[in-house]
């Protein structure tokens, strides 16, 4: 378990992070949620179903205690113990430990595309406990399963995840009535199915105690049935086996498959479980993690049940076994090691990154944003879907607005459309965004709207840092009121150290 933290911790790498900092820090200063889209000015009029509202202001309260480091140490926790509720679940069938161990391992990596600070970790987490409080419910009873009731309530005001939860449950139980009516081996016994049905009822109805009330059960369908959400975010696509951080997936995929082949033994609700978690996996990337929550434990026991079988029936004479208190000793300087090596080596590091450091100014328009900060009057910024979050939460606060963010539910299909229209540099591109009222271009360097642009005399550039390159039209060069364009950084600065790596790499690459 103490390994498993690895792969967990990070920086923060998911670009959405930066919006629900800024809408939670919103959220505490108006005393409410948000009616209306704050940080846009293309659909600034769309309601806004804050369905995460809860974890924003959480997000919004451990940053002004601790910075991003101690969002980074909490949501590292509790993917944690997201894995910990994995490794209770399957310890409940009694399966062998080297299995155990084997498998939370592979689940940890098997994970890495998803993990890190991000909000669906809460879903992740949330949903091992369910279905680690629904199986120990099927194997033993008694009435800790009614504990799910006010954990929906909290869920269904932390993440719109919390629908996994509730299909989770429904899935098992339509699973355990169609496995009794054909005579499937290991069902649960009928009272236990019936108990649960009556908590999968409860959790519905509390889930609608939050401030969308019954409207929020819809909300958690609509991106499933949005094309354009499916077609263009890349974290919606169907896993890339060409890429080696979704390989671990891959094998816990086929080694479950194969183990199942063999072993040719499977309760109902695993089958379930299996079938429709490893469909929506292929289906889309970000579903890796429901995939991991849900087979885990049912790649133990398959696994655990293979070794039965490869066990010599004429057992050896076992060695004998080192004290108890050596044990327990060498177990305690072991842990300790790991957990010494686990803080020095990831989470440490990870905890102590700004906002303003080079880490971050790889991967999000940070210098940018700073130029831009400088700007005497508020600006509309066409920017890349990916870095709308950033620029959301470094220059709301002056008034700036950017053109498209990452709640790809509240910016809708048309905009979505539109948005990819331009960035692939679609016939009418120049006109889409000029008559959105944009005042400045900020897009990544090297991509295709950013070339076209470049080579256009209906724009001019700007601005350009090794990730950033900005222009605006040429007939509003002196409408639009910018700052002057920094000429050099001072030794040390993020933004220095970002123009000499993209110098020695350059010069390694020639």
């Amino acid at each position: 378990m103490v390994l498993s933290l690895l792969p967990v911790t990070s920086i923060i790498h998911d670009p959405d992070f930066w919006w629900h900092l800024r809408a939670g820090q919103l959220i505490l200063a108006h005393g409410g949620l948000l009616a209306t889209d704050p940080f846009t000015y293309t659909v600034a009029s769309h309601h806004w179903t804050m369905h995460e509202w809860l974890s924003e202001v959480l997000y919004a309260a451990l940053q002004s205690r601790g910075g991003l480091g101690l969002i980074v140490l909490v949501l590292s926790i509790v993917t944690w113990l997201g894995l910990l509720c994995l490794l209770l679940r399957a310890a409940l069938r009694r399966p062998n430990a080297f299995a155990l161990g084997l498998g939370l391992l592979l689940a940890a990596v098997a994970g890495y595309p998803i993990w890190g600070p991000r909000v669906q970790m809460i879903t992740f987490f949330l949903s091992a406990l369910t279905l680690l409080a629904v199986e120990r419910h099927l194997l033993r009873g008694g009435r800790a399963i009614w504990l799910l009731v006010p954990l929906f309530v909290l869920w269904s005001n932390l993440h719109s995840g919390f629908i996994i939860g509730l299909g989770f449950i429904a899935l098992i139980l339509i699973a355990e009535v169609s496995g009794g009516w054909l005579h499937w081996r290991d069902g649960a016994p009928s009272g236990r199915v019936r108990t649960l049905f009556y908590v999968l009822l409860a959790c519905t109805a509390v889930s609608m105690i939050n401030p969308n009330g019954p409207a929020i059960l819809a909300y958690a369908f609509l991106t499933q049935g949005s094309g354009a959400q499916q077609t263009l975010i890349l974290e919606w696509h169907s896993p890339d086996f060409h890429d080696w951080v979704v390989l671990p997936f891959g094998i816990l995929l086929i080694t479950l498959i194969a183990l199942i082949a063999v072993n040719r033994r499977l309760r109902a609700r695993d089958a379930a479980l299996v079938a429709v978690t490893a469909a929506l996996s292929m289906q889309s990337v970000r579903h890796i993690a429901i995939f991991v929550a849900a087979t885990t434990p049912v790649w133990i026991d398959q696994t655990s049940m293979l070794l039965q079988k490869m066990r010599t029936r004429s057992a050896a004479r076992r060695p004998q076994r080192p004290s108890l208190q050596f044990r327990v000793f060498t177990f305690s300087v072991l842990m300790g090691a790991l957990v010494i090596v686990y803080a020095s080596i990831r989470l440490l590091p990870a905890m102590r990154v700004v906002p303003n450091s080079l880490a971050y100014a790889r991967e999000y328009p940070v210098c940018a944003a700073r130029w831009l900060a400088q700007a005497p009057e508020p600006l509309k910024i066409f920017n890349q879907y990916g870095e709308g979050g950033y620029l959301a939460d470094a220059l709301s606060s002056r008034g700036d607005k950017v053109y498209i963010f990452g709640d790809a539910a509240l910016m809708g299909d048309p905009l979505l459309y539109t948005y990819a229209g331009v960035t692939s540099v679609q016939p009418g591109w120049d006109s889409t965004i000029r008559e959105s009222g944009t005042d400045i271009v900020l897009f990544d360097t090297a991509t295709p709207l950013a070339n076209v642009m470049e080579a256009s005399t209906r724009w001019v550039k700007v601005y350009e840092d090794p990730l950033s390159v900005a222009f605006v039209p040429s007939n509003r060069v002196r409408d639009v009121k910018l700052p002057p364009v920094p000429a050099s950084y001072p030794r040390g600065d993020p933004c220095a150290q970002l123009r000499s790596t993209a110098v020695d790499t350059t010069a390694q690459n020639q």
